[in-house]
């Protein structure tokens, strides 16, 4: 019993208190990587709105996930093209672009675990004198979970670093045609 309580003792304050920080963590975040890639927006912007491409250049493919299965619906590309997915690794979700502007801009919604995580995003492609700067953006709210808004401090490392993978992949992919 005396074993109990000491547990308990420990325990109790130390979740007390990280739900606490939890809650004064920020409520919403923001992911962006941008690269420059020597192509003009008429080149990338079909295979960033071509759903079926993605396995060739984005960091969440069978390389990370064997057992990925994806099925796709919607429009063949751009605005309603849907992408479902679901593996060990990468759990399930659905991806669908939800405004396209071609060439410049496509905005998406993201839903991981059928819909208990939901972000929004876009890729946004600016003619630069160096070439084209495709800036990969996603951000989504939190809500009043603390263990969320602790989970929310490192969004920016977890999705940034295959945001970064996925557009060195675009770049070799564009410029290579």
């Amino acid at each position: 019993m005396k074993l109990l309580k000491r547990i308990s003792l420990i325990v109790v304050p130390l979740v007390a208190t990280l739900a606490f920080i939890g809650f004064l963590q920020p409520g919403h975040y923001q992911v962006e990587r941008s690269l420059v890639m020597q192509a003009k927006p008429e080149k990338i912007y079909p295979v960033i709105a071509d759903l079926k491409t993605w396995e060739d250049w984005t960091a969440w493919n069978k390389e990370l996930d064997p057992k990925i299965t994806r099925t796709f619906s919607g429009s063949a590309s751009g605005a309603g093209a849907v992408m479902s997915w679901d593996g060990k690794k990468t759990g399930q979700g659905e991806f669908k672009f939800t405004d396209a502007t071609a060439p410049t801009r496509i905005g998406y919604s993201l839903a991981f675990e059928h819909g208990k995580y939901l972000s929004t995003g876009a890729f946004i492609l600016e003619t630069t004198p160096d070439g084209t700067r495709v800036r990969w953006t996603n951000e989504g709210d939190l809500g009043m979970n603390p263990i969320s808004r602790l989970m929310g401090r490192f969004m920016d490392r977890l999705m940034g670093d295959d945001f970064s993978k996925g557009l060195s992949k675009l770049k070799a992919r564009v410029e290579a045609k």
